[in-house]
């Protein structure tokens, strides 16, 4: 029990560093997508952060598997190079044992995908979708941003303002270029009517219209001046209604698509005891190769499964692939793959030639 617990350790104690590395990146690459989306007036900044929180349970079950390959091969590559596994091996430890022991380190990660994949993480898109949605019924005045120029509504309206203060838009100005009509005034305030249609009402500025043409235009000075905007048609991928269904209502249904995200579901835990059976024969290594000798073709490895998922996902999605055979080929494969890793039946990737050097080194 000591050599499992030391084992269980090493591989959890990287995995965690290397989910949180991962995790780090991924949200840093979204949240920029977002900003950009906030800077344009797509998205209202102040729903960034929980817009994030919503999203961080799926980032965190697709990072973790890679985390977990990566950990293995760290751990055991670094106890091949410093000769540990050489002497676990000699004092009785054996490949079957050694996979035993990295299943339950596995475990570990197996419990977390399941509660992320069949519930937190469609409450969570669930959530985000209804978020983004609700971005649709405000106008470009609720998410205004000082002192930058947003182009709109696919450019029909360019809106500008120099401050906002106690919900007071100050200095703003809004070009709508369909119908030629320039606003300018000291400030503008949100309204609703009766009909609780949102209003822009503008305050002490001038109205100008036919300015582009070219032609002959009109200003007209106004004390005040109501605008009322159409919804807007914002430009941000809502979830796939499927994601954000429980896995029950998934597993009922006939409907292609729901039945490609259930399994797609169930594959993240398949994902993990296979990941365990591929990583065990690649992470042996020479000393004199270093501990990061089998990473490039691991990542390699790693990709072409997900990537064989995700196309059988979208496959079957779209009643090009029979749900019989859906997701779980690419495991079928994968398993026998690793299976022949596991018994050295493909020597190239995971014979190591042992010499008395190698073993004083």
């Amino acid at each position: 029990m000591t050599i499992a617990r030391y084992i269980c350790k090493q591989i959890l104690l990287i995995t965690a560093a290397l989910s949180f590395i991962l995790l780090f990146v991924a949200v840093l690459i979204r949240l920029l997508n977002y900003l950009g989306d906030a800077s344009d007036g797509q998205l209202d900044p102040g729903i960034l952060l929980l817009l994030m929180s919503f999203r961080l349970p799926e980032f965190i079950q697709l990072i973790l598997p890679l985390s977990l390959l990566l950990g293995i091969l760290l751990a055991y590559g670094r106890m091949y190079a410093e000769n540990e596994m050489t002497v676990l091996i000699a004092s009785g430890l054996s490949k079957i044992r050694l996979l035993a022991y990295t299943l339950i380190s596995a475990s570990v990660v197996l419990v977390l995908i399941a509660m992320l994949a069949f519930s937190i993480t469609p409450w969570g898109l669930l959530n985000s979708s209804v978020l983004l949605e609700e971005q649709q019924d405000l106008n470009e005045f609720d998410i205004m941003v000082p002192g930058i120029f947003q182009d709109i509504s696919n450019g029909a309206r360019t809106t500008y303002t120099e401050n906002i203060e106690d919900n007071q838009i100050q200095d703003v100005f809004m070009h709508e270029s369909e119908s030629d009509r320039l606003t300018v005034a000291e400030s503008a305030t949100l309204v609703q009517d009766d009909e609780q249609a949102r209003l822009v009402v503008f305050a002490e500025g001038s109205l100008s219209e036919g300015m582009a043409s070219g032609a002959a235009f009109t200003v007209t000075n106004f004390a005040e001046l109501a605008v009322r905007l159409p919804q807007r048609d914002i430009n941000i991928d809502l979830v796939l209604e499927e994601k954000a269904l429980s896995t029950g209502e998934l597993f009922s249904s006939s409907d292609p698509a729901y039945i490609a995200e259930w399994q797609w579901r169930i594959s993240l835990l398949i994902l993990i005891p296979v990941l365990c059976l591929l990583a065990v024969p690649l992470s042996k290594v020479n000393p004199r190769q270093g501990r990061f000798a089998k990473l490039v073709p691991a990542v390699i490895l790693y990709i072409a499964y997900f990537g064989l998922l995700l196309a059988s996902r979208d496959s079957v999605a779209q009643g090009n692939l029979p749900p019989l055979i859906g997701l779980w080929w690419v495991h079928l494969v994968f398993i026998v793959f690793g299976l022949l890793l596991f018994n050295e039946k493909l020597p190239s990737l995971t014979k190591v030639k042992w010499s008395a050097r190698d073993a004083k080194t």
